[in-house]
């Protein structure tokens, strides 16, 4: 693995951290991809750092960004990390909120509220597609597919918690052994 520089992996951070609009998958997916571009985290790591993230009560991005930056520079890394995803981020959102806030009077500002909620949507469909499309080798997507498909309809279907899927999704990956 190659070993960025502090000033690197920071704007990095800080840029995927107010280009991305959904939440913490579509910014992890596209940290994912940025991190195997540059060869700066191993799948094995990214994996562990995102199911750990996963596990964490409060905010799994921040948690993620900060066990990435851990894996890739250390404790400088993951304080870089957390403090590039959420200073730029939280400025550009309170920012957002008084425009949004100054224009709810206005029919045109509100279809394009609108439109980046369903941007965002469908952004967090595509990243979500995206984290199950890279677990899914050849000969070997039915166990992704199948945990990924299931966790959805308990979350939507059958209304469990998030705590309660992560734990059956669990407790299904650790029983189905791939032959």
């Amino acid at each position: 693995m190659a070993r960025p520089r502090l000033t690197d992996l920071t704007r990095l951070f800080a840029r995927v951290g107010v280009t991305v609009f959904g939440g913490g998958d579509p910014t992890i997916a596209i940290l994912q991809r940025e991190f195997y571009r540059r060869v700066w985290l191993s799948p094995e790591k990214f994996g562990i750092a995102f199911g750990l993230a996963r596990l964490t009560p409060g905010t799994n991005v921040l948690a993620f960004c900060a066990a990435a930056g851990w894996y890739i520079l250390g404790f400088g890394g993951a304080l870089a990390a957390v403090l590039a995803i959420t200073i730029p981020a939280s400025i550009l959102v309170v920012w957002l909120t008084r425009a949004y806030d100054l224009t709810t009077q206005y029919p045109l500002a509100q279809a394009i509220a609108n439109a980046l909620i369903a941007a965002a949507v469908g952004t967090m469909i595509g990243a979500a597609l995206l984290l199950v499309r890279t677990q899914c080798k050849p000969g070997q997507w039915i166990k992704p597919v199948t945990i990924s498909t299931g966790a959805f309809l308990l979350t939507f279907v059958a209304k469990l918690t998030p705590l309660q899927v992560i734990g059956l999704a669990a407790i299904v990956g650790f029983f189905w052994t791939d032959s």
